[in-house]
């Protein structure tokens, strides 16, 4: 499966991993569960890896769409459920 975002939805999937990995900041630092904490970390390390991908893919694409926006395309994404 192959998913292309135009600029503004890479932004905007960017901005609400950004927002939920601060999210997660706030939540490690009120957790006094160890084992918790760590997944927490973990998983918040595992979205900053997701947002500098976004960013250095976005950064370096020539591709475009027909109005000059930058198009980041996403292959093989996993889902949860």
């Amino acid at each position: 499966m192959e998913i292309t975002l135009t600029a503004e939805e890479s932004r905007a999937v960017q901005e609400a991993l950004r927002v939920y990995s601060s999210d997660l900041r706030m939540e490690i630092v009120d957790t006094d569960n160890p084992s918790f904490k760590r997944d927490l970390r973990a998983e918040q390390a595992t979205l900053q890896s997701a947002i500098a991908k976004l960013d250095a893919a976005a950064a370096a694409s020539d591709l475009r769409d027909a109005e000059g926006r930058v198009i980041v395309r996403m292959v093989g994404v996993w889902t949860i459920g």
